[in-house]
């Protein structure tokens, strides 16, 4: 999946919880974050900063990868 913007991490995070059969309070619990949090990120509503981000990853089991994006020559 390429993420382009905080909606898609979000969405993906929605995704991967799902196929765990994790509930929203659940990851937020392990993650250390509110349930309201949770529903505002994957939705993508949330201004969040990336440490929470990475705790809600690290739960999921799932990492970000940055890589340079080359466009015809730049």
């Amino acid at each position: 999946m390429r993420i382009r913007t905080v909606r898609d991490v979000g969405a993906a995070a929605r995704v991967r919880r799902e196929k765990l059969g994790m509930s929203q309070q659940s990851l937020a619990d392990q993650a250390g974050v509110t349930r309201e949090w949770v529903v505002r990120f994957e939705s993508g509503k949330v201004s969040v900063t990336l440490n929470r981000v990475f705790d809600v990853l690290s739960v999921l089991g799932l990492t970000m990868k940055l890589h340079e994006d080359l466009r015809d020559g730049e």
